[in-house]
């Protein structure tokens, strides 16, 4: 299995009560009739907004605004955002009409901490029609008004087979309001884990011929406590400030075993422990206040993360004498600073927004590795290319114009480009100029259907460890450092269709199109840490491999995702939520030079759950499947790929009023779910040379991990 998967065993499976997105064809069919509590009203010209109030959620029994947002029918909560800086706007989901304030704040957690009792309406507009840069398709825009102290809790333990219980799952938000125009909210988050799961692993020549037989076993446990707080002021002119800190811990142990039966030898027993201590943190303010024709808003944001890896791999043999040991540690910093500014006015027949940004990163890292010795120490040296500073400037300049182009049609355009300098300390730093920007075109020529157009160029963000040489002493992938690596660069184009079913629900239809240059992902690296430029043609040139760029790739994707209600049938409180995602990619291979797949890119993923809110009672069930599958991950070595079998089933029994809290007992993993990894070696064409997928295959290693239900039991109330 890949070393460190702290997730193992379906743990990190996060099944929400609602799944959300569809085709728009089954609107078609299935036709719009008027949603229940739910109206249309127009924001301006061009602009309607779906209205939903308070009422419409009642049948939820939601607490805070996330768990309104969730249940709002064809809406899907988009991800925080992985962007490089701050940048224009992703998430979907604005409170009072502004985006999120931070970036460690996603809109979830943000949401979590606004009470449903402060919410006095959630509108739903296409994001092209709004002077909001980069939000595009539909956008949740929560009204809400705190006028006094109140709050929300959950208390969620898991209890899993031969595992201790994570007893401290849960969270705590408070929000209040005092005189002179200020308010505040807070929440601290415990996120608690208990993973493992257990299997034989089977050994085989390149014939198919068993050579090793393996029991094998992975346990892991997780604390990631975190504090998040906002504080708002609100003048009497109009000016807003909001001060935001985040806080937070992670620490996490695992272990895995490998008792080994070789068919030709000696049993032997491997294990892989892993262990990371990190703490971070967050600081920002922004302040937006008129000035001229327009409205400024200043942004700063610094943030610091420290840390350490630790794995150690060790293997002993039937009498328990150790036979070898290996230990990789690294200390980790890393760290990021913005300042960014935004002005917007209304001219043209639209408004207009300039915006700057500046932005310095960096990571720290000083690897160590060693060897166990006769008395069980390891003594730690730092390894070639172990220790390194990466430092990224980056500034970036972005004019853009949102306008009306009649009742039915909006427009959003932007335009800008991106100076960045990227340096290993030591070495010579590399500048770089790209171009930045999108079109995108909304059509909504009534309230219960809207198409949104766009055309982006994007430029990814660098996980700036890639630089740097890295050991994985369990599996023995180790990666060479690579200064030569650049952020990955997309032109994309994507649509997004929306039909609303009135009193039947909404579904959704979301299509995506990518001409990448600069993927990143495994290629040959030569003896002096550089790009093998032609490896078919020099493979004598090959001294490993590590993370790289290949010139170019194109990918696409489709979902479809809905929310369908069954009331107008007579099946009263029955919803069906349904998600399913495809995607494809093709890029030519670094080694062989044969088209394939972007390695463990995602393939296949869906998500189906039925849920009944039994009428005139407080209890409701829940039932549904989730199920993913990605392609296979390709490196000069191996090949490797993993998957679910048949995927992951789960049910609930929720009460809505017990004592004012809600109650539900949830089981995850109702069958015999099993995580399966297969890997494929290849041979060296000569002794001393890399492994090369180019050669005869050598052995295959494949494994079958089980894990017993999952059962949750979550309580949730206000105050």
């Amino acid at each position: 299995m890949p070393a460190k998967n702290r997730y193992a065993s379906g743990a990190n499976v996060r099944l929400r009560a609602s799944v959300l997105a569809g085709v728009s064809a089954l609107g078609a069919v299935l036709g719009a009739s008027p949603a229940v509590a739910q109206q249309v009203a127009a924001t301006g010209a061009g602009a309607q907004t779906q209205v939903y109030e308070p009422l419409f959620f009642s049948r939820f029994a939601p607490k805070t605004a996330a768990d309104m947002v969730k249940n709002i029918p064809g809406f899907q909560l988009s991800e925080a955002s992985e962007e490089r800086g701050f940048g224009q706007a992703r998430q979907n989901v604005l409170i009072n009409g502004r985006r999120v304030s931070g970036k460690s704040n996603d809109a979830e957690t943000v949401l979590a901490r606004i009470g449903a009792n402060a919410v006095v309406r959630i509108e739903i507009v296409d994001g092209a029609t709004l002077n909001i840069p980069g939000l595009s398709g539909q956008v949740a825009n929560v009204i809400a008004k705190v006028d006094a102290f109140s709050g929300s809790w959950e208390f969620t333990p898991q209890f899993r087979e031969n595992l201790r219980p994570a007893w401290y799952r849960g969270s705590i938000s408070a929000n209040g309001r005092t005189d002179g125009g200020w308010s505040w909210s807070a929440a601290l988050k415990l996120d608690q884990e208990r993973n493992g799961h257990k299997g034989p692993t089977v050994v085989a020549n390149a014939a198919g011929q068993v050579t090793d037989l393996r029991q094998e076993g992975f346990t892991g446990a997780s604390e990631e406590p975190e504090l998040d707080a906002t504080l708002t002021y609100e003048a009497v002119d109009g000016a807003i400030a909001n001060f935001n800190l985040s806080l937070r811990d992670s620490n996490f142990i695992g272990r895995e075993d490998s008792f080994r039966n070789p068919v030709s030898g000696t049993p032997q027993a491997w294990f892989a422990f892993f262990g990371e201590d990190e703490r971070g943190g967050e600081i920002g303010a922004d302040y937006e206040f008129d000035l001229g024709p327009g409205r400024l808003k200043l942004i700063g944001l610094s943030s610091y993360e420290n840390g350490i890896d630790l794995e150690t791999f060790e293997g002993y043999d039937a009498a328990g004498a150790p036979i070898e040991g290996f230990r990789d540690v690294k200390h980790i910093e890393v760290g990021e600073s913005i300042v960014r500014g935004e002005y917007g006015l209304s001219a043209f027949d639209g408004d207009i927004q300039f915006s700057a940004e500046g932005a310095f990163n960096f990571l720290d890292v000083v690897n160590e590795d060693g060897e166990r010795q006769a008395d069980g120490s390891y003594p730690l040296s730092i390894f070639e290319d172990g220790t390194a500073r990466v430092e990224e400037k980056r500034a970036e300049a972005n004019l853009s114009h949102s306008r009306t182009l009649d009742d039915a049609l909006s427009l959003q355009t932007s335009i800008g480009a991106e100076y960045s300098e990227l340096s290993k300390v030591g070495g010579d730093a590399r500048e770089f100029v790209r171009p930045k920007g999108f079109v995108s075109l909304a059509w909504r020529p009534d309230e219960t259907f809207d198409i949104n157009l766009k055309a982006e160029r994007r430029v990814g963000q660098l996980n700036f460890g890639d630089f740097l040489s890295s050991n994985d002493l369990q599996n023995g992938a180790n990666s060479a450092g690579n200064a030569e690596l650049v952020p990955e660069q997309r032109w994309v184009a994507s649509s997004e269709i929306n039909r609303n079913l009135g009193a039947w629900g909404a579904v959704k239809l979301v299509a995506e199109y990518s001409l990448i240059d600069d993927v990143v992902d495994q290629i040959p690296i030569d003896a002096n840490g550089l790009p093998v430029l032609d490896p078919s043609q020099n493979p004598g040139a090959i001294a490993g491999e590590g993370v790289g760029n290949i010139d170019k790739a194109t990918a696409w994707a489709i979902a479809g995702s809905g929310t369908i209600n069954f009331d107008p049938i007579g099946a009263k409180g029955l919803q069906l939520n349904f998600f399913m995602r495809f995607a494809d990619s093709e890029v030519d291979d670094p080694l062989t030079g044969t088209a394939r797949e972007i390695s463990r890119s995602d393939r296949f993923n869906t998500t189906v759950s039925l849920r009944w809110d039994i009428p005139e009672t407080p209890w409701a069930l829940v039932g549904g499947y989730e199920g993913f599958k990605n392609y296979r991950g390709y490196r000069l070595d191996q090949i490797e790929y993993g998957w679910e079998d048949p995927g992951v089933s789960f049910a609930a029994i929720e009460n809505k009023d017990v004592f004012g809290m809600r109650m539900q007992l949830e089981v995850v993993n109702l069958g015999d779910t099993s995580e399966n990894y297969r890997r494929e070696f290849y041979q060296r064409a000569a002794p001393g040379e890399p492994r090369l997928r180019t050669n005869q295959l050598d052995f295959t290693q494949e494994q079958r991990r089980t894990f017993g239900p999952i059962i949750r039991f979550n309580v949730a109330g206000t105050f």
